[in-house]
């Protein structure tokens, strides 16, 4: 299927376009072909018509004398030239009838007709009178009247002006004519110039919008990514062509900026990976020289003060090597040796790890969604020490005797572990792969639990999220994708 608003549309409105302006033309020049042929055959008929009136003039005149000759030149053959030309006259006037169309030029010669008519009646009276008869007194009343007035000569007169009606009339309808071919012509010829500069004048908008801006906004896009702008995002207008271009920029752009920060933070942790056991390794020698010295000098005889002193010593110095042992753990590349297990298995053993920490404080475990069968492919035990860390921070935030709710469900394609305490909340938002997870109080811990969850999780494809527990406290939301059987399971219950 093809798009209107795509390079291919564009070509397909191009070619009808034009093939319409063509057809457009086309039938603009048959229209003046056929107005110019209607033209021709309209002045011919007024020119026939013109000529037959002409030519009815000449033989009315032309009867007019054989009258003449007959009665006052006593000629021979006028009598027969006389009744030739009226019935001349008589077929002018039936051609000039078929020729007529305008009511107009009907209705002149109707009056033309029966002006001749009229004289006709005279005329045939005064043939039918011998020549010789005009010596006599009595027959001269045949031609003159009292004052010597030839009365029919009158009545040729009204058919010459008559005639000159019918001449004006044939005139005023070829100037009618000439006029109206002028402007019909005119229009006929503005139709195609008109359409062709909308024809301009759209396609120059229209590759504007849909080519100049967007190959403009593109350019800009590259120069924003060649200044390291790699949040700079193209405009998606255009035609479809250059949308799909301009989404596969955007795309190029955004997964570039997530392959630098990728980078960027490989390169930190493996500068971090290279220089921690070397840390690790130049403090932990002072710190075992230091500790077997406190040791060394605990005895029965050591003052009470400063046998505490060197409890602390010993606990500190305790402390600070799980610390470096965490952070070794967090920053050494881990694989992953996978196993189909239930995510309440995972949490039921870190809860026996944190028993007495949980009888110190008298926290009671409420356990959700234990029967549902939430089964993930994971790495029991780098799962175990993510969940061991997550809840020994809600253990240590929880007032005593505090419940903490733990729930394992189905979501969709996945499976989640959700840790809810009735702590204080946490003042800050953890984010992935920050290694200062935020400010805390507790006393115990390296402050590295929530950083390695992050790690662990994003390691199985999973997402761990905090969230403000309704009520005070926190939420702790570990998703990960179920297993592939059990996704079986699931569809064949169903």
């Amino acid at each position: 299927m093809i798009r209107i608003y795509s390079l291919r549309g564009l070509l397909l409105g191009h070619n009808l376009a034009f093939l319409l302006l063509i057809i457009v033309t086309g039938a603009m020049g048959w229209v003046g072909v056929e107005l110019r042929q209607r033209a021709s055959e309209e002045s011919l008929r007024l020119n026939t018509l013109m000529s037959l009136v002409q030519e009815t003039r000449g033989d009315v005149y032309r009867q007019m004398t054989e009258v003449f000759d007959h009665h006052f030149l006593g000629e021979v053959g006028a009598v027969t030239d006389y009744r030739r030309t009226s019935a001349r006259i008589l077929s002018t006037f039936a051609h000039m009838e078929d020729v007529a169309r305008l009511p107009a030029e009907r209705t002149a010669i109707d009056g033309l007709k029966e002006a001749y008519q009229t004289v006709r009646r005279r005329t045939d009276q005064i043939m039918s009178t011998p020549s010789t008869a005009v010596r006599q007194a009595d027959q001269l009343a045949v031609f003159f009247t009292a004052d010597l007035r030839m009365v029919w000569l009158d009545d040729y007169e009204l058919v010459f002006a008559l005639n000159d009606e019918l001449l004006t009339v044939a005139q005023a309808a070829e100037k009618v004519r000439v006029d109206a071919l002028s402007r019909i012509s005119g229009l006929v010829l503005l139709i195609p110039i008109a359409l062709a500069a909308i024809l301009l004048l759209f396609s120059r908008s229209f590759v504007q919008r849909a080519f100049v801006r967007p190959i403009g906004s593109l350019l800009d896009a590259f120069d924003a990514y060649a200044k390291g702008q790699l949040d700079h995002k193209v405009p998606e207008h255009g035609v479809t062509e250059l949308v799909t271009l301009e989404r596969a920029v955007n795309r190029m752009a955004q997964e570039l900026a997530q392959s630098r920060e990728a980078l960027v933070s490989a390169e930190r942790q493996a500068a971090l990976g290279a220089l921690v056991p070397v840390v690790a390794h130049n403090i932990r020698n002072p710190l075992a020289a230091i500790r077997a010295t406190a040791q060394v000098h605990e005895g029965p005889g050591t003052p009470r003060e400063v046998v505490q002193g060197l409890k602390d010593i010993r606990a500190t110095v305790d402390r600070l090597e799980r610390w470096l042992s965490a952070l070794l753990s967090y920053l050494n590349p881990l694989r992953l040796a996978r196993a189909e297990v239930r995510l309440s298995e995972i949490v039921d053993q870190a809860v026996m790890f944190l028993a007495p920490r949980l009888e110190a404080k008298q926290i009671r475990l409420r356990r959700v969604g234990w029967d549902v069968p939430a089964v993930a492919s994971i790495d029991v035990h780098l799962m175990e020490q993510a969940v061991y860390g997550l809840l020994g921070n809600a253990v240590e935030a929880s007032p005593d005797s505090a419940p903490i709710t733990l729930t394992v469900r189905a979501a969709g394609a996945n499976v989640q572990m959700v840790i809810s305490d009735r702590g204080p909340g946490m003042p800050f938002r953890p984010m992935q792969g920050d290694l200062h997870p935020g400010p805390t109080t507790k006393s115990y811990g390296s402050g590295l639990g929530i950083p390695f969850a992050f790690k662990i999780c994003g390691l199985h494809q999973g997402m761990l999220e905090f969230a403000a527990r309704e009520g005070g406290g926190t939420e702790v939301i570990v998703t990960l994708p179920a297993a592939q059987s059990a996704h079986a399971t699931v569809a064949r219950s169903a």
